[in-house]
């Protein structure tokens, strides 16, 4: 199910770091990465589904098989930002989020990304979601919708 319409969204404010920055003193590229898992881990408890206790004490991982940034302004330490972070797909397969990051001051947009992960066991075999755990898909489900 494409949600680009149902907008399962939230907003994070961080500051950048001093550690997130490279020797030019900008945000180094993989740093991005690490928000976007950030304003994931945020959208899931925004809609009921803590990451540690919904999935990853279950035995679910959501693992990485895509994963895009396009940068467009640099970003500083000290500076703030606010991440958006979208639920945009859902599947009993995978989900995929889309985000945007924004600078603070100014609301200029900094960089943009999406990221796809499929659920999968202990064993890193992918699964259907809704087939072997079909309480937690009815709630990610519904609260995709409701949103």
């Amino acid at each position: 199910m494409n949600l680009d319409e149902k907008k399962v969204f939230c907003q994070k404010e961080m500051e950048v770091g001093w550690g997130d920055c490279d020797a030019a003193g900008i945000t180094y590229y993989a740093k991005y990465f690490d928000w976007f898992s950030y304003g994931r881990i945020e959208l899931l408890k925004k809609i009921g589904l803590p990451y540690l206790s919904s999935f990853h004490e279950q035995g679910i991982s959501l693992v990485t098989v895509e994963a895009f940034c396009w940068y467009k302004q640099s970003l500083k330490p000290e500076q703030g930002i606010i991440l958006e972070t979208c639920l945009s797909g859902l599947t009993r397969a995978r989900m995929e989020f889309k985000y945007r990051v924004f600078r603070k001051e100014d609301g200029i947009l900094a960089a943009e990304g999406m990221t796809a992960h499929a659920y999968v066991d202990a064993k890193i075999k992918p699964f259907d979601l809704k087939k072997r755990y079909p309480m937690l898909w009815e709630k990610l489900s519904l609260a995709a919708l409701e949103e």
